[in-house]
């Protein structure tokens, strides 16, 4: 994928990229056009919580599918303890029997995630489910049936600010990079200073 620019650091293996919002509301724009240019309806948006949420709001503007619903569903219950199987967690309220699914989430990743639900759709009664991501993985066991950008990196999104400068800050220090330099890091993210600043200060918090 070119449109992003690939962003590596000094001792880091990992390469990431930064959609900014207005990226995002591009993807979006890209996939509500493959489902128009495809020619299905459908009668409502499924969203995975919590990865699909804010785009979400696009999607419907731009697809005019005004029926909404979200699921949780959650494969671990820490740090490399996975269930033995998936857990919904916030399951949809309403009946979707003989209803035209769009499931969407941000990314596929592993894939499993859309795999599981897909299926948990369609024993409820669902009479189809499509998928939708914005981004999709090489390695997904699943390729979503409408999808704007396909990627190897870690995707670092914009609306995860606190989140990913705690859990990428966390390595950069412990690897040795003072805090200035770690937040110059994330200048490169585009997220906002004053939020750098914010996330980087409850980091230290919890470590004292």
């Amino acid at each position: 994928m070119t449109r992003f620019q690939p962003l590596q650091f000094d001792q880091d293996p990992v390469t990431y990229i930064a959609p900014t919002w207005n990226d995002m509301n591009d993807l979006t724009f890209e996939v509500s056009q493959q489902i128009y240019e495809n020619g299905e309806r459908f009668d409502r948006i499924v969203t995975l919580a919590k990865g699909g949420w804010p785009m979400t709001r696009s999607l419907i503007d731009f697809t005019q599918i005004a029926e909404v619903a979200s699921i949780g569903v959650k494969f671990y219950s820490g740090v490399n303890e996975r269930f033995d199987e998936p857990k919904i967690y916030q399951d949809i309220p309403i009946s979707i029997e003989d209803e035209s699914i769009l499931l969407f989430d941000d990314v596929a990743d592993s894939g499993d995630s859309l795999i599981f639900t897909k299926n948990h759709l369609l024993e409820n009664g669902a009479k189809t489910v499509r998928t939708a991501t914005l981004f999709s993985k090489p390695h997904s066991k699943i390729k979503p049936d409408y999808s704007a950008a396909e990627t190897p990196a870690w995707i670092i999104f914009p609306f995860e600010p606190v989140e990913m400068v705690q859990l990428i800050g966390k390595k950069w220090l412990e690897q040795g990079f003072n805090l200035e330099e770690v937040k110059n890091r994330f200048a490169q993210f585009k997220f906002p200073k004053n939020t750098i600043e914010h996330a980087l200060e409850l980091l230290l918090n919890s470590n004292n």
